[in-house]
């Protein structure tokens, strides 16, 4: 389910206070956490500080609903997805258990309120299946909103519930739960190839994942099939560019490859080359590559070395005329380097809508870890 942010009403009526005091600070309350609702609101139009606004709404209104309103939890869910994760694995860490804990707050709220099995329930637990480190919990999570989905009467939506979960899985969790993630990801692919058009974005999204699983399984020829699809359905429907195709081309690229098809993946890499714009100052990077073998011998003594070759590129995005320019570390480096680079491919250059042979440099490092 796609992250929104939600709205939040304001202009609720309010119950009478005992007291003058209680009734000044009530009204302060609720200043507070109008003001700093609407600067949540101009925030997210404007999409700066978004993070940053979004807490203020939280906790001013925290103070003035309660810990026991559903407003209090939809602004718990809003804060939860506006926490944006710092580059450091620890931060990152700290950043999913503030999210984890805000959307069981919530869950914890709209449980209360509306019954566990409440669809109110559904985003708080999707928020709490994808920032928990338990397989278990996750899985558990997600079984409750798949129940929930049908009670909806609605297919689609659980189909739609049945790919998130399985999309989740299989990325967090596939040494626990690969096979509920394959069992989850096949009953969301049988409802979407037999209810929805090739062209819909969920198609799309299965083929990829279905590839994937196939791939992981070395079930190659089953992979090409998914992603061949892909790219046909950009073909035959869409007349722009689009990142998913452009990741089909460059996946099969790899596929074909590995299955030794190479005049199969000439047609992706002209593609992609057709897709990505040429800047002259830029050195090509190589769509599919096979890492050169460690000469035995400088393994044993643990010897690292640099190698530095020049080639060119030719129409069909083959590597041609390999040269060393220069090398650290003998000759050994220098076989291994030139032996692997005859088996990678590119995508070649394009001059006035055709391609052409251009030359480019690679630097391949060999290094010991210590």
């Amino acid at each position: 389910m796609k992250a929104q942010h939600l709205a939040l009403a304001i202009g609720l009526t309010f119950t009478a206070f005992a007291s003058e005091s209680n009734a000044s600070q009530a009204s302060d309350d609720k200043t507070a956490f109008s003001s700093a609702y609407q600067s949540y609101l101009t925030a997210v139009k404007k999409e700066e500080n978004i993070e940053q606004a979004a807490k203020l709404a939280y906790t001013t209104g925290l103070s003035f609903y309660g810990d026991k309103s559903d407003n209090t939890a939809s602004l718990a869910i809003n804060y939860a997805k506006a926490i944006t994760a710092p580059s450091t694995i620890s931060s990152k860490k700290n950043v999913t258990e503030m999210r984890y804990e805000l959307y069981s707050q919530a869950y914890s709220i709209l449980a209360n309120n509306h019954g566990k099995n409440a669809i109110e329930t559904i985003d708080a637990l999707i928020g709490k299946a994808e920032n928990t480190d338990s397989a278990y919990q996750a899985d558990n999570d997600y079984d409750r909103v798949i129940d929930i989905a049908k009670t909806q009467n609605n297919p689609k939506f659980v189909a739609d519930m049945q790919f998130e979960a399985a999309s989740l899985l299989a990325k967090k969790f596939a040494h626990k739960k690969y096979h509920k993630a394959k069992t989850l990801l096949n009953q969301a692919d049988d409802y979407y190839r037999n209810n929805l058009d090739d062209n819909t974005v969920e198609r799309i999204k299965a083929d990829f994942l279905m590839a994937s699983f196939a791939q992981g399984k070395k079930k190659y020829n089953e992979a090409i099939e998914r992603l061949n699809h892909v790219v046909s359905v950009f073909d035959n429907n869409l007349n722009f560019d689009h990142n998913a195709e452009l990741t089909a081309h460059s996946k099969l690229v790899n596929l074909y490859e590995k299955t030794g098809q190479s005049e199969q993946a000439t047609k992706h890499c002209l593609a992609i080359a057709k897709m990505v714009p040429w800047k002259k100052s830029q050195e090509q990077t190589p769509i599919y590559r096979e890492n050169p073998i460690y000469p035995q011998n400088k393994a044993r003594q643990m010897k690292d070395g640099i190698v530095v070759v020049e080639f060119d590129v030719d129409t069909a995005g083959f590597v041609k005329n390999p040269e060393v320019v220069s090398s650290q570390g003998g000759k050994e480096f220098e076989r291994s380097a030139l032996t692997a680079l005859k088996k990678w491919r590119y995508a070649p250059k394009f001059e006035n809508g055709q391609p052409v042979v251009a030359s480019t440099q690679v630097q391949l490092d060999f290094k010991i870890a210590r």
